[in-house]
């Protein structure tokens, strides 16, 4: 019996080293074959033998600078795209490696474990393993300087070059992770105005809703570029990004990326953000825009708010992996949230069901009544006003940090915009609170300190930092009623409640709380309270009903 046993145990080891020794070449396969190779070097590598050198307050490399304009960082990115690319990594290592340490604490936050981590980085890199396929030579150029000149802090995770073509294609992979994680809980917000509405101007601003990383919100930087043989733009982003999600081109025009409803990405392509930098370098007008965005292949459904100071508007193209649509305005302003509004689109089933859970249709009903108030008087310092605006539809306050209002303190950047002057101004953080710097994109040198507008009164009178301390009180709350402590449960809500009145969700975790205690007619005027403060999505006030009824002792 013990030799028979011995015998199959030995069996079992040698198995078991076996389905360990593929799956180990199964994984060093996989790995091999998705690893991009960069582009070959240009003709013209000169660069690589400069140094960076410190005069008139700013860093230079070659032809390219970064420097502080009244507090933002801004970098000026000038030459072919290999020399863009080069020098950003030079000029911007420091945050570029701040980005990554941080994105990757981020993502370490949802998904703990290692092995996790390692499956779900194997996956995305086999999805993309055909990405290079789909981003243009100049953008891989651009990525591969970046890559040679700034250097890897995290080799363990793999090719320098593969991560960080992965990087620009993060709003269309991070689809595959989460269940549209850009728009189910939030949610960018845009709109665009001229003619009779601001007197004649070409107006638009946005909020990049998106709960990330704090550095996403903290290290945006503001991007000159001037491609060799392109249109020059500005763009709002981030260090080391030669994509645009919100830009403005020299020849006046202006695009901003939303999320939209979309399923899982099927096939490789382009991803979003590279869409939006052909556009930026190449479009002269919205047809030209909008023949771009219909050529190009993507991975998931987005939504482009696009002006044009040769056309004279704006319009909102409605793009999926199959169609593009084109919504036209009704009038001298369009708004653009986060849910299809064109034929067929608009009755998808996708579609239908996120505008009834999410928060998208409220979130375009109030930018509405804001610009009908201040109709034939918008202008810069008028939107900016609108993108931080904290109420709900109908003009009711319902605690900062709703979801449901244009300002939901977690916007990553801001942006406003004047076609007609050529003048993109900056949020700078926290969120779109910041004073908004003016950058003029036909004269990029010069300084518009006339043209700042002002930080939101919210920073100096001590609300903002008041409703940080709420959502963590709130944070710290759940924790503890996960933990079955609920007597300190409910002290955090009431805590809540004193920093952040009125908020939905500290009634909600009051109500919980007091559930756990056995004190239902208490939880039960909770929820009543958490119910009439208006949640902002479907699916909490369905829990907060059903609760309701618990506490009541029906079902």
């Amino acid at each position: 019996m013990a030799k028979r046993l011995k015998k199959w145990l030995k069996r079992l080891l040698i198995a078991t080293a076996v389905l360990v020794l593929a799956g180990w070449l199964g994984n060093k396969w996989l790995i091999r074959i998705s690893t991009a190779h960069p582009p070959p070097l240009p003709a013209d590598t000169s660069i690589l033998q400069l140094n960076p050198e410190t005069r008139d307050g700013k860093v230079w490399l070659g032809k390219s600078w970064t420097g502080r304009r009244e507090g933002l960082l801004v970098v000026h990115l000038k030459g072919t795209p290999f020399e863009m690319g080069y020098a950003s990594g030079v000029l911007l290592k420091d945050k570029v490696h701040t980005l990554e340490n941080e994105f990757l604490d981020m993502i370490h936050g949802y998904v703990p474990e290692d092995w996790k981590i390692n499956v779900l980085k194997t996956y995305v890199l086999f999805r993309n393993r055909h990405l290079s396929d789909w981003v243009s030579v100049d953008y891989r150029q651009q990525i591969h300087g970046l890559t040679l000149s700034c250097p890897d802090i995290h080799p363990e995770l793999g090719d320098y070059y593969t991560r960080f073509l992965n990087y620009h294609a993060a709003h269309d992979v991070s689809y595959m992770m989460i269940d549209n994680p850009l728009v189910s809980k939030a949610g960018c917000t845009s709109f665009g105005a001229w003619g009779r509405e601001t007197g004649g101007h070409l107006i638009t601003g946005r909020n990049f809703d998106w709960e990330a990383a704090e550095v996403f919100s903290r290290d945006r930087v503001v991007i000159m570029a001037e491609p060799e043989g392109a249109i020059p733009f500005i763009s709002l982003a981030w260090a080391g990004m030669a994509g645009v999600v919100s830009g403005l081109n020299r020849a006046g025009v202006s695009v901003t990326v939303n999320g939209a409803p979309s399923s899982l990405p099927g096939e490789t392509a382009t991803p979003v953000a590279m869409v939006a930098r052909d556009i930026m370098q190449q479009a002269h007008n919205i047809p030209e825009a909008l023949k771009i965005l219909h050529d190009a292949r993507v991975f998931v459904s987005t939504l482009w708010l696009i002006g044009s100071r040769a056309d004279g508007k704006f319009v909102v193209a409605e793009k999926t992996p199959a169609v593009t649509q084109v919504r036209e305005p009704e009038g001298d302003s369009i708004i653009c949230a986060n849910h299809f509004q064109t034929a067929g689109l608009k009755d998808d089933p996708r579609n239908t069901n996120y505008t009834a859970d999410a928060t998208s249709v409220m979130r375009q009903s109030r930018p509405a009544e804001l610009m009908k108030q201040s109709a034939g008087s918008i202008d810069a310092a008028r939107t900016a006003e609108f993108l931080r605006d904290r109420k709900l539809a109908g003009g009711v306050f319902a605690g900062n940090g709703h979801r449901a209002s244009l300002n939901a303190l977690l916007a990553t950047h801001a942006t406003v915009m004047d076609l007609s002057e050529g003048i993109f101004w900056a949020a700078s953080p926290p969120n779109q609170l910041g004073k908004f710097v003016a950058f003029d994109v036909n004269d990029f040198d010069r300084e518009l300190p006339e043209r700042t507008l002002p930080a939101d009164p919210l920073l100096a009178g001590g609300e903002y930092e008041k409703a940080r301390q709420a959502q963590q009180a709130l944070a710290d709350g759940k924790r503890a009623l996960r933990g079955k402590h609920a007597e300190e449960a409910l002290k955090f809500a009431d805590q809540a409640e004193a920093l952040n009145p009125g908020f939905y969700q500290n009634a909600a975790l009051r109500g919980r709380a007091l559930m756990k205690l056995g004190r239902k007619d208490e939880a039960a005027k909770a929820f009543e309270a958490a119910l009439a403060a208006k949640p902002a999505f479907l699916d909490e006030k369905r829990d907060l009903e059903t609760l309701l009824r618990q506490s009541r002792g029906s079902k």
